[in-house]
């Protein structure tokens, strides 16, 4: 499995543990802010949860409106 694809999986299983969000809401191309999640401190607490999984922290300014699940993906993988 391609690192990728494991942070893919992971970032979905937080989104369905921690917002009940089952995978057939989570589409790479999907936005965060509206398509997955209801509003934006949603947003940033899914945000705070991936920082707390990959020890990582995530610039603000990379998660706007406009960010979807897999640009959230590849800012993880960029991270790590």
């Amino acid at each position: 499995m391609s690192k990728y694809s494991e942070i893919y999986k992971n970032i979905s299983q937080i989104l369905l543990a921690e917002f009940g969000v089952s995978d057939e809401y989570i589409k790479g191309e999907y936005r965060l802010n509206g398509d997955i999640l209801d509003n934006r401190l949603e947003v940033f607490e899914l945000t705070l949860n991936v920082e707390n999984e990959y020890q990582i922290g995530i610039d603000e300014n990379l998660i706007t409106e406009k960010t979807t699940f897999g640009d959230l993906v590849k800012i993880v993988e960029n991270a790590l």
